[in-house]
């Protein structure tokens, strides 16, 4: 098979993909959202996504779409389940909802591993920056009161003009 044909390919699995998307979304937002594993954010943005840019997205040579299964024996497992396809549908749910949690875990994981690198790059200021921050903030109070009494005295009238202007 030719390279431009197998793009040709994905191409149209690509723009089939993202139609289909925007039709599961439609038609059930939250089981589009559960299958296809994105948030709320991504199913607001492909709802609004006019067909033209659809096709135009769908134009690279990259698939869109991924395999949910994570690895062989996965599906081996699914392949060889039982003849029964409605116990074959829930093995499948269940793998692929497992799938799910456990890159819902690993996204906590991660995002609890950032914050604690934060913490330990940023950390508590020691006595030192604290005292120094807390004598700059001191200052800064003193300096905008300061600023303000300075501003009140020179607009306000003199005593004896304000006499003079009632008069």
């Amino acid at each position: 098979m030719k390279l431009e044909q197998l793009l040709e390919d994905i191409r149209q699995v690509n723009l089939s993909y993202l139609l289909l998307m925007q039709r599961l979304i439609g038609a059930d937002r939250e089981t589009a959202m559960f299958r296809l594993k994105i948030d709320d954010e991504m199913a607001d943005l492909l709802t609004s996504v006019s067909v033209t840019e659809l096709a135009s997205l769908a134009r690279c040579n990259q698939l869109l779409c991924h395999f949910s299964l994570e690895d062989a024996d996965q599906l081996d497992s699914l392949i060889r389940a039982t003849a029964n396809e409605d116990m074959r549908q829930v093995h499948a749910a269940i793998l692929l909802g497992s799938n799910e949690r456990r890159a819902a875990n690993d996204r906590r994981r991660e995002d609890r591993r950032q914050g604690d690198r934060r913490l330990q790059d940023d950390g508590p200021p020691n006595g030192v920056e604290r005292r120094e921050t807390e004598r700059r903030s001191g200052e800064d109070r003193r300096e905008t009161a300061r600023r303000a009494t300075d501003h009140e005295n020179t607009t306000s009238p003199e005593p004896h003009e304000a006499g003079r202007n009632n008069e």
